[in-house]
């Protein structure tokens, strides 16, 4: 790893939340400063609900943004499994006013999550480098769908830029590659809880977990870390 991250200590989730949502729409204006388009790739999960609801609230030109998920499993949209629907119900004022929402979500049957994530990477090429990414963490380490030992969390400057991901005893998962999180503009992290801390100290020594593919030299990392679980 090349450089500390910035770590913004907070007492509960709700106000690492806003913090991290503030932070977000700052980036995103200036942006929309340079260019005429700016994108957002977002976490799923329970952690992050109250982030992209404190987003979607945020006073934006929307119309202008791209919204896509950092990963998905390989399940249709409206499978219980499935995190578009939830991600999509918090984002919901946001998308009213014209955010445009790239979905992950596989809608043609029997195709495979190799030919899947092959389609939808010829569409997220087009928007890269991302303006800014926004990951959870897992107790193990990982961000996006890319776990501890799996050739997907491997650097590979020649890899596309959606990967298939087969983690062990789960469904299939699509997600962002290391080099497209990685080469974002700006990358920030969303976590909360004393193993998560502890997970997260260990892999900033040890260098040994997916999450320090986000540090790189070009840009700092930004943790927003709720003391609480």
């Amino acid at each position: 790893m090349s450089r500390h991250p910035v770590l913004h200590r907070h007492a509960d989730l709700a106000d690492a939340s806003q913090a991290l949502a503030d932070w977000v729409a700052t980036h995103l204006r200036s942006a929309l400063e340079r260019q005429e388009r700016a994108t957002v790739a977002l976490p799923g999960g329970s952690t992050p609900g109250q982030f992209l609801a404190a987003l979607a609230k945020q006073d934006l030109p929307w119309k202008r943004i791209t919204l896509l998920p950092t990963d998905e499993r390989f399940v249709p949209a409206d499978h219980p499994r499935s995190n578009e629907r939830m991600m999509r119900a918090a984002l919901e004022p946001a998308l009213r006013a014209g955010a445009e929402w790239l979905s992950f979500a596989s809608i043609e049957p029997g195709l495979s999550p190799e030919a899947f994530a092959k389609q939808l990477a010829d569409r997220v090429a087009r928007l890269l480098p991302l303006d800014v990414v926004v990951c959870g963490m897992g107790e193990d380490g990982h961000i996006a769908s890319l776990f501890p030992g799996e050739p997907q969390a491997r650097l590979d400057p020649n890899a596309p830029c959606i990967v298939p991901a087969f983690p062990m005893g789960l469904e299939p998962r699509i997600s962002l590659s290391a080099m497209a999180l990685r080469e974002a503009g700006e990358a920030a992290l969303l976590f909360s809880g004393k193993a998560k801390r502890t997970v997260f100290a260990q892999a900033l020594r040890l260098g040994d977990k997916p999450v320090t593919l986000l540090l790189t030299k070009r840009r700092r990392l930004h943790a927003f870390i709720s003391e609480s679980s």
